[in-house]
């Protein structure tokens, strides 16, 4: 896919995907200027997604669909990724990160997190205005699977924070026997 932008509009449409509870979601996103910024405007519901292709989790027993225009529950998406590099590009990284482990219901996620003033482990998310938290150098283990490829590796994903089960410093993590399979692909 490529970015569908007319250079006057502060309408845009760009490739994107989002993680949710019962599928994923690949298509273009469509927003009002900057797409790191519309995702986290005050008062948005939904996010709007152009030649939408649909895949469910395995464990749903759906088949995938595709769709001209699919309407997306804001409050329902786990994870959001942009797959161009140009937006990727426009979000700055802030001077200070810290590398966490974030858990969600369908996935655990390893990356650095903004960090700003004088915000700790305990109180980053205070710092951070908007319902999507932006984490840098990530890699991603999904607890469900799907029909599709989904991002495992990826410079910067975005995190709703109402889907954050728990979250822990990725430096303090020691590895017991029974559980080092599963997160070596953390690593």
């Amino acid at each position: 896919m490529r970015t569908v932008n007319e250079p006057a509009s502060p309408q845009q449409k760009h490739p994107a995907q989002l993680v949710s509870d019962l599928f994923w979601s690949e298509g273009l996103l469509e927003s009002l200027g900057d797409p790191s910024g519309h995702i986290n405007k005050d008062g948005l519901d939904y996010l709007t997604f152009s030649d939408a292709r649909l895949t469910p989790w395995s464990f749903t027993g759906l088949p995938p669909v595709r769709a001209p225009q699919l309407e997306l529950n804001r409050s329902a998406a786990q994870m959001l990724f942009f797959s161009e590099p140009e937006v990727c590009e426009t979000v700055r990284r802030p001077p200070r990160t810290l590398t966490i482990m974030m858990y969600l219901p369908l996935a655990i996620v390893r990356g650095a997190a903004p960090m700003f003033s004088d915000a700790k482990l305990s109180d980053f998310l205070e710092f951070w205005k908007g319902v999507f938290v932006p984490l840098f150098d990530c890699s991603v283990h999904y607890l469900a699977e799907t029909g599709g490829r989904l991002p495992t590796r990826t410079p910067l994903v975005y995190i709703n924070r109402q889907h954050i089960e728990g979250y822990l410093e990725a430096s303090g993590v020691r590895r017991s026997e029974e559980h080092t399979s599963e997160l070596q692909s953390l690593a």
